[in-house]
């Protein structure tokens, strides 16, 4: 029987919607998915699963607010490409006299801080770990300002988790924050950068990342719901790193050769060089800035205390022997 209620702000993104699968497995659990559009197809066939699929508008923070009502877990993502790249987003960047890179920041920090506020008018409801919300290193403090202008970094780290510190310090006891790593699919934004193919057959991968190092890697469909559905039965106030798998981008190629029967190559190239492999500027711009970032400190930001799967593995177990 269900008796509690999660709330799932993205649900019909790639991370929304592999946490809603998880959490349907679990019969315990209502699934209440927010969406900009409920007749998407997306929408349409996650309601057809069992989710409670409602609209919200994550402009608005009072819309919000009744639709995460009585949570007892809320997982949240925000998502900085899709202002970053939508024609009429871009319109108003040109309008207001910024780049497109700095409006796409401007909308995930308030979507973000929207979101917090409404998580806010229900944290009675949340259960101790209640609300696991999706996020990145914070570039500029990471980097000591070395990297002041990764927005899809800072955007996200600047609300998860300095904004619910700084404001809301009763939410933030009930939070934990995910930071997911490269997602697998992601060569689909950039094919000739990561799968470029050279005049003799074989595949170079180009990025200004270090050849040697170790670098996060998601299949974020098929792992983030198992993930994030593990973090929720940990305790509250911690910080996680999510990857199937670390390993350099020379490491990742050799692999991806081996599987296919390619020859391939990892080739550290300046960010010039990667821009111009880009049919949009300003995507060269900010991904080559997140791939200089991976170098150093890393893309973690360096912080060498995120917990990871093997974390969880070994409390779980703990967990398992105490009960057991």
């Amino acid at each position: 029987m269900s008796t509690k209620l999660i709330c799932i702000v993205g649900v019909t993104g790639n991370q929304g919607g592999s946490v809603a699968q998880r959490f349907l497995a679990d019969p315990t659990y209502r699934v209440r998915g927010i969406t900009r559009d409920p007749s998407s197809a997306a929408a349409q066939k996650l309601a057809s699963q069992g989710v409670e699929v409602v609209a919200g508008n994550l402009d608005d923070v009072a819309s919000l607010i009744p639709l995460l009502r009585g949570a007892n877990l809320i997982f949240s993502v925000t998502n900085y490409w899709e202002p970053f790249f939508r024609p009429d987003a871009r319109a108003k960047a040109q309008e207001l006299g910024v780049d497109c890179r700095r409006y796409a920041y401007d909308v995930e920090l308030q979507q973000g801080k929207n979101i917090v506020d409404a998580a806010a008018a229900t944290v009675d409801s949340l259960a101790d770990n209640g609300f696991v919300a999706s996020t990145l290193s914070h570039a500029g403090k990471c980097s000591k300002g070395a990297f002041k202008e990764l927005y899809h970094f800072d955007s996200k780290a600047d609300v998860f988790p300095y904004y619910v510190e700084e404001k809301y310090p009763e939410l933030a006891k009930k939070m934990s924050y995910v930071q997911t790593g490269y997602f697998t699919s992601s060569y689909k934004l950039a094919p000739e950068a990561y799968l470029g193919k050279q005049p003799d057959g074989s595949f170079q991968m180009s990025f200004p990342t270090s050849a040697t190092k170790p670098i996060p890697h998601l299949a974020v469909n098929e792992d983030t719901g198992n993930f994030v559905y593990a973090v929720s039965q940990m305790p509250p106030g911690k910080h996680y790193l999510a990857a199937g798998a670390i390993c350099s981008w020379s490491e990742f190629m050799r692999v991806w050769g081996e599987v296919t029967k390619q020859v391939a190559v990892f080739k550290q190239v300046s960010i010039d060089d990667f821009i111009a492999l880009q049919q949009d500027r300003w995507f060269g711009v900010e991904a080559g800035d997140m791939f200089a970032y991976s170098s150093e400190p890393g893309y973690d930001g360096g912080d060498e205390s995120l917990l990871k799967a093997e974390d969880i593995r070994k409390v779980m177990h703990v967990m398992d022997e105490r009960d057991g």
